[in-house]
């Protein structure tokens, strides 16, 4: 009996020790686990947190005035030298990415022209038959690259030259012209505007803007456009167009 109780006695000594070093084990990993569910807490957050939108693409209007030169190769026995005209517009910059952005355009200006039988040609003032309202509408792609607050932009693209003749102040219906009327001659030259492509006008630009803050950009921009429709006829680049203008981007 004694040694059973001895037994006994040792063996609740010997789980109360269990008992003991189970405590110095669990209550610190207890009190560690509640001290590390805040960090938890806050990683599991930041997980569900939305991801950041991409960036769209940003538009940026602009208004234009410059000089439009329209070279003229024809004798000038009977045309004008090459005409410089003042130019105003404006467009968008619709910036795609930071590298490629696409900038539509209209552009208005006015020249005088005439009809030599054939052609419709640039006139000076004493012998216009027609005075020619110019929108030119074009979309080039440009390749923006930035130094600090300055951008340089090259780029192509194409554009559309849209001529409407009306007949001159102080040039009357019946006036003599090439077809026997100056009205005669004012068909003419509306129909030649817009025969063999001479409305298309591939384009080459380049331009530099300058940031003067978040909302605002001051530059210069330089375009030669090429006339298709001559280029086919076989005249070369007589009709090409250089265009050089101030733009102010907001």
């Amino acid at each position: 009996m004694k040694a059973l109780k001895n037994m006994k006695a040792l063996k609740n000594m010997k789980a109360l020790k269990n008992m003991k070093a189970l405590k110095k084990i669990v209550l610190p990993l207890f009190f560690s686990l509640l001290a590390a569910a805040p960090v938890f807490s806050q990683n599991s957050d930041s997980e569900i947190l939305p991801a950041p939108e991409a960036k769209g693409i940003s538009v940026r209007p602009y208004f234009n005035i410059g000089t439009n030169i329209t070279l003229n190769l024809a004798s000038k026995e009977k045309s004008a030298p090459t005409p410089v005209n003042f130019t105003f517009g404006g467009g968008v910059v619709l910036d795609i990415t930071d590298l490629i952005s696409v900038e539509p355009r209209l552009d208005f200006w006015m020249m005088y022209y005439l009809y030599d039988g054939i052609d419709a040609l640039p006139a000076e003032v004493e012998h216009r038959t027609a005075t020619t309202l110019c929108f030119m509408l074009d979309c080039p792609v440009g390749f923006n690259f930035r130094f600090g607050k300055h951008t340089i932009t090259p780029g192509a693209g194409l554009g559309f030259l849209m001529r409407f003749g009306l007949l001159s102040t102080g040039v009357k219906d019946n006036d003599k012209g090439a077809t026997g009327t100056a009205k005669g001659d004012i068909e003419k030259i509306n129909s030649w505007f817009w025969g063999n492509a001479r409305f298309l006008y591939p384009e080459i630009f380049l331009s530099w803007d300058y940031k003067v803050n978040n909302n605002f950009r001051a530059g210069l921009t330089a375009k030669v456009y090429l006339p298709v429709g001559q280029l086919i006829s076989g005249n070369g680049v007589d009709g090409m167009i250089i265009n050089v203008t101030s733009r102010f981007v907001f």
